[in-house]
């Protein structure tokens, strides 16, 4: 079955106004005079529940950061220190300073990546925590 108002071409036309300011206000009707509605504000205890959800989602990142941060140099001296270890011609240095530094890094970058992994895994679930909470999305982006 065809449509039979396909293809046509729908136009409109606008209706001209009187002319003069006497005119136009007995064409339009006045408007009620009432008070403007205030807009509507944050009351201080939705204000503060921002603000702590703002400062905990800033702090999470941060964290993310400095665990990144913290990782990359663990990682770094741990290469520096193997490469020391298989570049010393001296067995006794190599087994005896070197050896338990390199160790000590390695254990050390095993912590780091468990905080960094933690706090990424905090920073992904703080939508789904805030979310719970009754906080607003925009609370926690940054």
């Amino acid at each position: 079955m065809k449509d039979p108002n396909r293809g046509r071409l729908t136009t409109w036309q606008a209706t001209p106004r009187p002319a003069g300011r006497a005119a136009a206000a007995a064409a339009t009707p006045a408007p009620e005079r009432t008070a403007a509605a205030p807009s509507p504000s944050p009351s201080p205890q939705e204000s503060s529940e921002e603000d702590k959800w703002r400062e905990l989602a800033r702090v999470t990142r941060e964290k993310v950061e400095e665990a990144k941060t913290r990782v990359s140099r663990l990682e770094s001296e741990a290469r520096k220190l193997e490469n020391d270890f298989y570049a010393w011609d001296d067995g006794q240095y190599r087994d005896n300073v070197i050896k338990p530094a390199w160790d000590k890094k390695r254990e050390e970058l095993e912590t780091a990546r468990e905080e960094l992994e933690t706090a990424e895994k905090a920073l992904a679930d703080l939508p789904e925590k805030a979310r719970k909470a009754g906080a607003l999305p925009g609370w926690i982006r940054e």
